[in-house]
């Protein structure tokens, strides 16, 4: 064990893979080259069938094997059917010991907890929301390697081989018979594309298409994934329900309290000088995050600004931006409603990016998050060093993914926004998890105050001039722990899950909690 940047104790040996403890936000450089592909084991001839109507028959013509690992993306959500068939069907095939790759977990993939206590998923690598995560983190299934990445983090991940994927299934809600695919088209739409695009499909060994939409009289267009990466096609009779795309944080109504957060965040941006024209800006999915985009709509539609990019995951509120003339267009990397579905598809100033040029940490001219002037994004933590937890509750429990997090905090400045304490403290004195490290937090706002990074004095030195008031962090703690007394969970000694910076160093370790 050893203490990394962030001073967490960290082993240098966890699952059997050795780590490079997190040394900083921007200290690990590149080392070697990109990752590749293996070339398929034959010859495709004009007359090779690629299309099938069975997940068997297909699975059987790749080469899978125990100990294998299977990628999968979330762009379905609380709708997605294609991961849960894909491994039901593996498991009928005697298949064990396999790496579930999935960009992201949600709880209507619980079914998937009876295959890690049959030792069909033997390890996961990827975000867990909901029952998965918490089945893992309290011992309710048996000790398996689990590890969580942000988007950024998994195609950094996938693109240097740290995390090969073998086989995989992606879904397809447009396909036609050259395997050229959008997720724009059809009855099981989903949008942006973004986990696979320039990640899954291009480096997995086999790639697979499933879908619930074979055009066989038109090709797809635009194309999004291109037949040529695609080894095989099978259609199944729903990949999922896209009206359930829109659940979690993201169904949620504005309260007093968003609103009032929401309009400090405004005023703030207002206040550095980043609200002018030429903004580029980024919310979460969060209720303050919704609605800030509604305040900002109305600020610089009062103001007739014109900003340049909303970047992000996109919502209804963020479509309304560009639809009204706001921005000038929208990096889509994973639609979180139907109008940002529908947008995408009608609107050629919508366009679609990926995980892999929006995120990743490493790529030649750095990632897009670099040029995002603004971004305002939830936890569930935040600490006086500012480190942030979006991953665990205070009661410890494993509940949630990293998601774009890490990534989008490379902004030019990166706001925190949260409640000061809901039933639980939640600006305490240390973090249960880092999901977040402190020195990418530039400001934390409240319902009780809003607080500066030491690090970021240009901005503390601003809002005073404009008469905002600013406030020590640890006043908010101290503020926070006089509403609720602070929970501290009780962990047992053995480490279930690795929590990896987006550069692959390790940001911390999560650890069972006793039940």
């Amino acid at each position: 064990m050893g203490i990394n940047a962030v001073k967490r104790d960290v082993p240098k040996t966890l699952f059997g893979r050795t780590y490079k403890p997190y040394s900083g936000a921007f200290s690990t450089e590149p080392t070697g080259v990109k990752s590749g592909r293996k070339f398929a084991p034959r010859v495709i001839k004009p007359t090779t069938k690629r299309i099938f109507d069975d997940l068997e028959q297909v699975i059987s013509k790749t080469n899978l094997r125990d100990g294998m690992t299977l990628s999968f993306i979330h762009n379905l959500r609380y709708g997605d059917y294609v991961i849960n068939e894909v491994m039901n069907t593996v498991a009928s095939m005697g298949f064990k010991d396999l790496t579930l790759a999935s960009s992201a977990l949600f709880p209507n993939h619980k079914p998937l907890i009876e295959h890690i206590h049959s030792g069909v998923i033997g390890s996961i690598s990827g975000s867990m929301n909901g029952p998965i995560g918490k089945a893992v983190s309290t011992g309710e299934t048996p000790s398996i390697p689990t590890s969580l990445r942000s988007h950024g983090g998994r195609a950094r991940a996938v693109e240097t081989g740290d995390l090969h994927l073998d086989i995989a299934f992606i879904a397809a809600p447009a396909v036609d018979e050259q395997g050229n695919m959008n997720g724009c088209q059809g009855p099981s739409a989903y949008g942006a594309c973004g986990f696979a695009n320039d990640t899954d499909s291009v480096f997995a060994d086999t790639v697979i298409l499933v879908t619930d939409n074979l055009l066989t009289d038109e090709p797809v267009y635009p194309v999004v994934i291109r037949g040529s990466n695609v080894d095989y096609i099978v259609t199944i009779d729903k990949i999922g329900d896209p009206n359930k795309i829109v659940a979690g944080s993201l169904g949620k109504q504005f309260t007093k309290q968003h609103l009032d957060i929401a309009e400090q965040v405004v005023q703030v941006t207002e206040a550095t000088g980043y609200l002018k024209d030429g903004l580029s800006f980024q919310a979460g999915a969060g209720g303050v995050s919704l609605a800030t985009t509604q305040f900002i709509n109305e600020v610089m539609t009062e103001k007739e600004l014109l900003g340049s990019f909303v970047h992000g995951g996109t919502t209804e509120a963020a479509v309304k931006l560009l639809e009204d003339g706001l921005f000038k267009c929208i990096y889509d990397g994973q639609s979180f409603d139907l109008v940002a579905v529908r947008s995408l598809r009608e609107n050629p100033r919508h366009i679609e990016s990926s995980a892999d040029a929006s995120y990743n940490i490493w790529k030649p001219g750095g990632p897009l998050a670099n040029y995002v002037d603004v971004v305002a994004l939830g936890a569930t933590e935040i600490d006086i060093d500012f480190n942030v937890n979006v991953n665990t509750h205070s009661d410890g429990l494993l509940l949630h993914g990293i998601g774009g997090h890490t990534d989008a905090a490379a902004a030019k400045m990166t706001i925190i926004t949260c409640p000061i304490a809901r039933k639980v403290p939640i600006v305490r004195e240390k973090v249960t998890t880092v999901s977040t490290p402190g020195e990418m937090i530039d400001v934390v706002i409240t319902d009780a105050g809003i607080a500066v990074n030491p690090r970021r004095n240009d901005l503390q030195k601003r809002f005073l001039e404009v008469g905002i008031d600013v406030k020590d962090i640890a006043e908010l703690r101290d503020m926070a722990y006089s509403h609720a007394a602070p929970l501290e969970p009780d962990f047992s000694d053995e480490i279930c899950t690795a929590v990896e910076f987006r550069d692959g160093t390790l940001l911390d370790v999560i650890y069972k909690v006793n039940v």
